[in-house]
């Protein structure tokens, strides 16, 4: 639910890497188009799309996480999809009226009724046909029995940062050796499908709080848990109505970076994983919160590719996460400037003590063996189909894959790099953009 554009310096280096027509003047209209936000800059905003963008009322240690970041010398946002992309400010969410605004609420159920679309669930495509090196459909299962769809036009391939390259892989396109090895006729040598992947590792300074206003007071309290329940019934806010994180800051992990390179978050959980929301899973006894971060612009990079044949054999991820000096040296930046932030009066007085890792670890090497342990993936994954040119390149700037025809890839898996801290927004913008790239209409 979290509604995040991305820096718009980054997407001009999409474009210079590369990738012309995905600058930030050009992605800026479809970012106005996708969305419906009442308040800031109408010459960035969107206010007639169809994913509402709305901000959470007020939170207790929300606001309180706001005046840290004052006083310990980051700016407030006042709009950080808008103008200046910096700041501290609450979280933008794409919610209407206390309900999550997904893709299938704003664009897909809108559509179920027309005559020339038809949704087909829990089928899993195996592969993309070709006949020579034309895309004509792809060959997938349902209910026990292998079917296939052809293709007038094109295939349009959206299976995600993971899938999608495999499904290319399976379908012959992609690194020959690996594609021998499991017996797959090669069709195109890519090499740089299933390569390239990037995701955001968050880590954590968890802390216990004085105040039962958290996750764990809900869940231990029926009252409260009624309460808050009552409330969203009747009004449609409270903390179920967000995603539990009040307040987010995207700053510079030192003041010679070109941009803000760090983004951290207010969630009010606490417990040994970043969504720990039960005893089971992890959720610390008492009440508690966290200030999780990570580099927003990870240079470490991983891979995937298939194990077998078989679509329903996973493919083996290496994610490579803390492997780069640069992002090793930023998460331990992020951790020292969670701290800081905690220790400001607006939210120490919130604070009973420091659970997470605790006081006792301090120096660099020991904070960073801290992240290695204990970080947790954002679920970003991208640019395993990377968008450019040269050799690892795997689809043209209109979204198709090099060395065959008839066939787009759609999704996260093309990002060259990651542009910004959540991929929700980035990706529905993709969408509206390729929709006019296919249609042809895209200047």
């Amino acid at each position: 639910m979290l509604a995040i554009r991305g820096n718009p310096a980054k997407y001009d280096e999409w474009q210079a890497a590369g990738c012309p027509g995905w600058g930030y003047e050009q992605v800026l209209p479809y970012f106005k188009r996708l969305e419906d936000c009442r308040f800031g800059d109408p010459q960035y905003r969107g206010r007639d799309g169809p994913v509402s963008i709305t901000e959470p009322d007020d939170d207790m240690l929300g606001v309180a996480f706001l005046q840290a970041c004052k006083t310990a010398g980051f700016p407030r946002a006042s709009d950080y999809n808008g103008a200046v992309p910096e700041g501290a400010g609450p979280f933008q969410m794409s919610t209407r009226n206390g309900l999550r605004c997904s893709t299938a609420v704003a664009y897909l159920r809108p559509a179920l009724g027309r005559s020339n679309l038809k949704v087909l669930t829990n089928a899993t495509v195996d592969r993309v046909n070709f006949v020579e090196s034309r895309a004509v459909g792809v060959q997938y299962r349902i209910d026990g029995e292998t079917r296939t769809a052809q293709a007038r036009r094109e295939v349009l391939l959206s299976a995600g940062a993971i899938r999608s390259p495999q499904v290319l892989e399976l379908s012959g396109i992609g690194r020959s050796d690996i594609l021998q090895k499991q017996g797959i006729p090669v069709l195109r040598h890519l090499p740089g499908v299933g390569e390239n992947l990037q995701d955001h590792l968050m880590v954590r300074v968890c802390y216990e709080c004085k105040e039962p206003v958290t996750v764990y007071d809900l869940l231990h309290s029926r009252l409260r848990m009624a309460r808050e329940l009552v409330k969203y019934a009747v009004t449609r806010k409270g903390i179920f109505a967000t995603s539990s994180f009040p307040a987010i800051a995207f700053l510079r992990s030192n003041p010679a970076a070109p941009l803000p390179n760090i983004r951290i978050q207010l969630g009010l959980t606490s417990g040994a994983k970043r969504l720990s929301t039960s005893n089971d899973s992890g959720l610390d006894p008492h009440s508690g919160f966290h200030l999780g971060g990570y580099p927003i612009y990870p240079q470490s990079r991983g891979s995937l590719h298939i194990r077998s044949p078989h679509v329903t054999d996973s493919p083996k991820i290496v994610a490579s996460y803390l492997t780069r000096e640069e992002d090793c040296i930023v998460t331990v930046e992020t951790l020292k400037i969670l701290r800081r932030i905690a220790e400001q009066p607006s939210l120490a007085r919130h604070i009973v003590r420091e659970v997470r890792p605790g006081t006792e670890i301090t120096d660099d090497e020991a904070l960073l063996e801290y992240a290695r342990q204990n970080g947790d993936t954002c679920w970003h994954p991208c640019g395993t189909c990377r968008m450019g040119t040269g050799e690892h390149a795997v689809v043209d700037s209109q979204l198709r894959v090099h060395g065959v025809e008839g066939l787009r890839v759609i999704d996260t898996s093309i990002f060259p790099f990651l542009v910004a801290s959540n991929t929700n927004i980035p990706t529905i913008m993709l969408g509206e953009r390729a929709a006019d790239l296919i249609r042809g209409q895209a200047h």
